[in-house]
């Protein structure tokens, strides 16, 4: 019987052992497993990577050199390679059998790499004049992250509802105040107990079309992903109830007012903290006068945050909800820190993208 040794450890025979319905070879010292011919397109052709007939060699980057450990299968030496550009995970390969040679610590990087290199085509995608464009007409931030799995409904459903009931009483001076009277919340009578509905109801509610607009253009760039990784059910029962928590705080820091509050920013900050939480290796635009730059959520929601928010108050403007945008930001960071590990363990591209390993072109 002919042994096979790992090139990790040299004197470590290697035991056969079965991952995804494929017979490989694996070392029980350090973890490593041997992929001979055809095994790791096998592998990464199985898992979920979104291609049927994944090719390893496709995603080889750079060869890095030719190394002292010896190829299990035959006598030649490995070659260290790594198997993604914009991406630190690394295989030694046999250039004379075709094995692959994978560190425990690598495999996981290694089977989702396929996908990998999709979210890093979408992440590394440059700015350009169509976006230059967008961003000064418009006002509004280009988003780079990953393509969801599965159609945003609830986003798409929010999105649809907010616009259908501003465009009910839009243009009825009449109407518009009557919404107002009923259905947006004053501290005063939130303080009192009455009409806590509107605590809900006040979160379908825009005071103008360039407040539904913006709104409305934040939830459908980074609403899509927050679904995606939440599920529909509990990604419309936290983006409600942070709406409601986002309002008291509001009422908290204003009580005794009697001015309606209305609008969906409370809710939209909250889901910028699980954003900022969960996908900082994604990129948002941001238009320095002329000049169109990607940066981090961290930079962007932190620009928001000063600029919009703290020189605001600063500055004593009135009839803008300060304290259900920032209280919000908290309650989304809050759900963010206590849902990580969850969102982590059931996405694995997300935490991996999240890891120091990959090299996000900013």
């Amino acid at each position: 019987m002919t042994f096979k040794y790992c090139p990790h450890c040299h004197n470590q025979a290697l035991e056969i052992t079965h991952y995804h319905d494929e017979e490989l070879d694996v070392c029980r010292h350090c973890g490593g497993l041997w992929f001979e011919h055809g095994e790791l397109n096998s592998l990464l052709s199985k898992v979920d990577n979104g291609e049927d007939n994944a090719q390893y060699k496709d995603l080889l980057g750079d060869r890095n050199k030719r190394t002292q450990q010896q190829c299990p299968s035959c006598p030649a030496h490995l070659h260290n390679f790594q198997l993604l550009k914009d991406y630190d995970v690394q295989v030694d390969v046999c250039m004379e059998c075709d094995g692959v040679w994978v560190e425990h610590d690598q495999l996981e990087k290694v089977e989702h790499s396929p996908r990998i290199r999709q979210a890093l085509d979408e992440l590394n995608k440059k700015v350009s004049v169509r976006s230059w464009l967008f961003q000064f007409l418009a006002k509004m931030p280009v988003e780079y992250n990953i393509k969801p799995h599965k159609k945003p409904l609830i986003t798409w459903l929010l999105v649809i509802v907010n616009t259908i009931i501003f465009f009910s009483y839009s243009g009825n001076l009449e109407l518009e105040n009557w919404m107002y009277n009923h259905f947006a919340y004053t501290p005063a009578e939130i303080t009192r107990g009455e009409e806590l509905w509107a605590l809900i109801t006040s979160v379908f509610l825009h005071g103008s079309l360039m407040h539904l607009v913006g709104n409305m253009y934040f939830l459908y760039i980074i609403g899509d992903n927050l679904e995606d990784v939440l599920g529909k059910i509990r990604y419309l029962l936290l983006y409600l109830a942070s709406g409601i928590g986002a309002s008291l705080i509001s009422v908290v820091f204003d009580l005794g007012s009697n001015i309606p509050n209305l609008g969906a920013s409370g809710a939209i900050s909250a889901l910028f903290g699980m954003y900022l939480m969960w996908f900082r290796y994604a990129s948002l635009s941001y238009m320095f006068w002329v000049y169109q730059k990607k940066i981090s959520p961290v930079w962007y929601f932190a620009i928001w945050l000063v600029f919009s928010n703290i020189v605001g108050i600063l500055q004593g403007e009135e009839g803008i909800g300060f304290a259900a945008h920032i209280g919000g930001f908290v309650i989304g960071l809050g759900i963010g820190a206590i849902l990580k590990q969850k969102v982590y363990r059931d996405n694995p591209i997300v935490r991996l993208l999240s890891e120091e390993s990959d090299r996000i072109q900013r």
